[in-house]
C-alpha cells in the first residue's frame, strides 16, 4: 500500500473517531442503555450498530448511492422515515421504566437485529458512510483497496468508541439510584436525541 493511501487511510480515521465520538442517535441510545442496563447487556446492541453499519456501508459501495442520485425521491422517503422513527424512539427513551432493577422485567435494552436495522435509518450514519465512501476513496484500480481499508478502519474505529458511550453511562448508574432520577435521566436522553435531528439531517 503506497504513502498516498497510507495518509488517506489516516485522514479517514480521524474523520471515523469525529462521525463516533460525538454526540449522536446511535452514542445517546448507548449512554442510556449503559445506564439502564450496564455495559455487558449493552453488548449487542454494540455489535448490532457495527454489523448494520458494515452492510449499510457495503451497500451504498455496491450501488445504493447511485440509486438515490436517479432517484431523489427516495432518499427524501427515507428522511422522512429517519425523523419518524428518531421521534419514536425519544419517546421510548423518555418512558422508559424507572422502576428498581428487580421491577424491570418489561424494559430491555436494543438488541443486535434492532441496533442492525436502526442504522438504515439513522441519518448520521447514512452522512458518514458516503462521505466515507466519496471523499475517503481513490479512483481506478486502487477504488476497491481503499474503499474496503475505509470499512475496516469505520469498525476499527468505532467499536472502541461506542464503549466510551456506553461506559459513561454505566459510569453515572449508580447515581440513577431512585426513581424520579432515573426518571429525569431517561427524559434528558429522550430530548437530546430529539435535539440531535437537526444536527444529522439535512
Amino acid at each position: 500500500m503506497d504513502q498516498s493511501l497510507w495518509a488517506l487511510m489516516i485522514s479517514a480515521a480521524f474523520f471515523c473517531a469525529t462521525m463516533t465520538m460525538t454526540p449522536g442517535p446511535n452514542n445517546i441510545l448507548l449512554a442510556q442503555s449503559g445506564a439502564n442496563f450496564g455495559v455487558r447487556a449493552t453488548l449487542p446492541h454494540i455489535l448490532g450498530i457495527r454489523m448494520g453499519q458494515s452492510i449499510l456501508h457495503l451497500s451504498i459501495l455496491l450501488g445504493l448511492g447511485a440509486l438515490f442520485e436517479s432517484w431523489p425521491v427516495l432518499h427524501q422517503i427515507l428522511k422522512y422515515l429517519s425523523i419518524a422513527y428518531l421521534l419514536y424512539l425519544a419517546y421510548r427513551v423518555a418512558s422508559s421504566s424507572v422502576a428498581g432493577d428487580e421491577d424491570k422485567k418489561d424494559s430491555r435494552p436494543m438488541s443486535l437485529k434492532e441496533a442492525a436495522l436502526f442504522q438504515w435509518v439513522n441519518p448520521k450514519s447514512w452522512m458518514a458512510t458516503i462521505t466515507l465512501c466519496s471523499a475517503f476513496t481513490v479512483t481506478g484500480e486502487g477504488y476497491w483497496l481503499s474503499a474496503i481499508l475505509g470499512m475496516l478502519v469505520f469498525n476499527l474505529v468505532g467499536f472502541p468508541a461506542s464503549f466510551t458511550w456506553v461506559f459513561i453511562g454505566a459510569a453515572i448508574r449508580n447515581k440513577l439510584n431512585t426513581a424520579k432520577r432515573r426518571m429525569h435521566f431517561n427524559w434528558g436522553m429522550g430530548f437530546l436525541l430529539i435535539a440531535s435531528i437537526p444536527m444529522v439531517v439535512h
